[in-house]
């Protein structure tokens, strides 16, 4: 199945590292970015540009989810360049670190730990 790995992270950023609102991620066709992040009333929206490799579009996601984590109100009616401007702060780089702790600390060990059997061979 395609992209497994990634979905995978999605749920596990979702439980494991929550935001302000609920948050939909899809992969799309984006001509002008590798993804994005936006919040439309009650909620986040997560865009991850479809032409990435699985590797690309978790590290693209994790980026992308850290932009929820840190969402200031006032970046509610900014445009994309004024939020391009400001969006990649000391804030920011916090909810990256704390986004990148829960990838590390949880999500890689539940990778590897159902891999596992595949790595270990009977003698």
């Amino acid at each position: 199945m395609a992209f497994s790995t990634y979905r995978k992270l999605v749920s596990v950023l979702k439980k494991n590292c929550p935001v302000a609102y609920p948050v939909s991620v899809r992969r799309l066709h984006l001509a002008e970015c590798e993804g994005d992040c936006t919040k439309l009333k009650d909620k986040f929206y997560i865009r991850i540009d479809k032409g990435l490799p699985e590797v690309g579009a978790i590290d693209t996601l994790i980026h992308e989810w850290a932009h929820a984590r840190a969402w200031n109100h006032l970046y509610d009616n900014l445009t994309w360049e004024e939020f391009e401007a400001v969006a990649h702060d000391a804030t920011w780089g916090v909810a990256y670190s704390e986004v990148y702790r829960i990838y590390e600390q949880v999500f890689l060990p539940e990778i590897n730990a159902t891999n596992m059997c595949k790595k270990v061979r009977p003698k």
